[in-house]
C-alpha cells in the first residue's frame, strides 16, 4: 500500500517526515532548510559534550555571557544586544512589545514576519517588490513605502528565498528614510554569514533609533536544532525589549555551543564562504540547464527555482521525495510566488549533483 507523505510550510521537518514515511531522519537529504553543510565550528562538539554533566543546573537567566560575546564580536555594548531562542522567537518579541498598528514586509519573504505581527492584531501589507522580469528600482520602493505610512518595515538580507542583496549604501538609504518619517525598520540578516561581515549592518544600529537587526546563530553555525539567535538595536528600543524578555530564554547547551562558535569561527566561516560560493555556482550553472527549471542568481546558500507552466511543484517535489529522500521547499506561501517555484538549499557536492541527476530524470519521466 502506498503510503502518502504530506508536506508542511516550513522547510526542514526532516523528523516528521521521516516518521510519516517509515524512514530513518539520517536517510532523508534537506534540501529545504539552508543550514551549513559543513556542519558545527571547531570546538562545539565538545563544549556540547562537556555541557552535559551541567544539565542539573539553571542556566544563565539572561545569557550574560553570551551577550557580552555578542557584544564584543560587533564592538558594541551588551546594552544594544538581546539574545533569544532562535531569531524567529525574536521576531514574535519585537512585535509583541512594540505593538505596531501597520507593519510592511518587503515580500516574497519570510513568512513569520505576517504571523509574528498577526499576533498584536497589527494591519499587515506585503509589498511585492521582486518580480522574474522586472524589479522595481529602490527609489520606487522606497517612496512607494514611505506613502503607506506603516510603523514598521521587514526587510530580509540576504532576502529569503530570493537570495537578492541589498549593498550598505542601499541600506544607508534606505534606513535614513525610514528615519525620517518615523518607521521602524527590522533588518533580519539570518543569512549574512554566508556572504560576509562586510555586507552586514549591524555595526550601525547606534546610528540610527529606528533600526532593529536580527542575527541567527543556527543556520552558519548549524545549530538548527539548539535554537538561538540575537537581536541589535539602540540602547532605547533594547532597553525597552529587554524588559519583556523570558528569563532563562537560552538553554546551557546552547548557550555553551554558540559561545564556542563565536570564539572559533574566523577561519570557519571564510572556508564557509569559499564553499558555498563554489557549490552555489556548480548548482546555478546545472539548474539553468534543466529545461524546465529557470534559475534566479542568489548571494545567499539557496537558490529560487521557478517551473515551467504546466508542471506542478507539488508532483516535483513528490518525486523527489519518493524516489532518493530529497526534501526541497515548495514556495506556494510566499507572497508572490506560487506553487511553480522551488527552493534550493546549496548543499555539499555529492548531494548536489544527486539533486541535479534526480531532476534530469524527473524531465525523462
Amino acid at each position: 500500500m502506498k503510503q502518502t507523505v504530506t508536506m508542511a510550510v516550513h522547510g526542514g521537518e526532516v523528523f516528521r517526515l521521516a516518521a510519516q514515511a517509515g524512514i530513518e531522519p539520517e536517510n532523508i537529504i534537506d534540501f529545504s532548510a539552508n543550514i551549513n553543510p559543513l556542519g558545527l565550528p571547531p570546538g562545539v562538539d565538545k563544549e556540547l559534550h562537556d555541557g552535559l554533566r551541567n544539565l542539573a543546573n539553571y542556566p544563565e537567566i539572561g545569557a550574560e555571557s553570551l551577550c557580552r560575546c555578542v557584544a564584543e564580536r560587533h564592538n558594541l555594548d551588551v546594552d544594544n544586544v538581546v539574545v533569544g531562542n532562535g531569531s524567529s522567537a525574536l521576531i514574535y518579541l519585537l512585535t509583541r512589545v512594540l505593538k505596531p498598528q501597520k507593519a510592511l514586509i518587503w515580500a516574497p519573504s519570510f513568512t513569520e514576519y505576517e504571523r509574528a505581527l498577526s499576533q498584536v492584531q497589527c494591519q499587515v501589507t506585503n509589498f511585492n517588490i521582486w518580480h522574474p522580469n522586472k524589479q522595481l528600482s529602490l527609489d520606487e520602493i522606497i517612496k512607494s513605502t514611505v506613502a503607506m505610512q506603516p510603523d514598521m518595515v521587514f526587510i530580509c538580507n540576504p532576502n529569503n528565498p530570493t537570495g537578492v542583496l541589498w549593498s550598505i549604501m542601499e541600506l544607508e538609504k534606505i534606513v535614513s528614510a525610514y528615519q525620517k518619517v518615523g518607521i521602524i525598520c527590522v533588518l533580519d540578516e539570518a543569512f549574512i554569514d554566508f556572504v560576509g561581515i562586510k555586507s552586514s549592518f549591524a555595526a550601525r544600529v547606534n546610528d540610527f533609533d529606528n533600526l532593529i537587526v536580527l542575527r541567527s546563530l543556527t543556520k552558519i553555525y548549524a545549530l538548527a536544532g539548539l535554537r538561538c539567535g540575537y537581536l541589535l538595536s539602540g540602547h532605547s528600543i533594547n532597553s525597552h525589549l529587554g524588559r519583556f524578555l523570558e528569563p532563562w530564554s537560552i538553554n546551557s547547551l546552547a548557550l555553551k555551543a554558540a559561545i564556542a562558535a563565536l570564539e572559533n569561527d574566523q577561519e570557519f566561516i571564510r572556508q564557509t564562504i569559499s564553499f558555498i560560493g563554489e557549490q552555489r555556482d556548480y548548482l546555478y550553472k546545472e539548474l539553468q540547464k534543466i529545461e524546465f527549471l529557470r534559475s534566479f542568481p542568489s548571494h545567499a546558500n539557496y537558490i529560487l527555482t521557478k517551473l515551467d507552466n504546466g508542471i506542478d511543484g507539488e508532483e516535483v517535489r513528490r518525486y523527489l521525495f519518493s524516489s532518493e529522500r530529497i526534501l526541497v521547499r515548495l514556495c506556494g506561501d510566499y507572497v508572490g510566488l506560487g506553487q511553480n517555484y522551488l527552493r534550493f538549499a546549496v548543499k555539499g557536492e555529492d548531494d548536489n549533483r544527486k539533486l541535479i541527476k534526480t531532476l534530469q530524470r524527473f524531465k525523462a519521466i
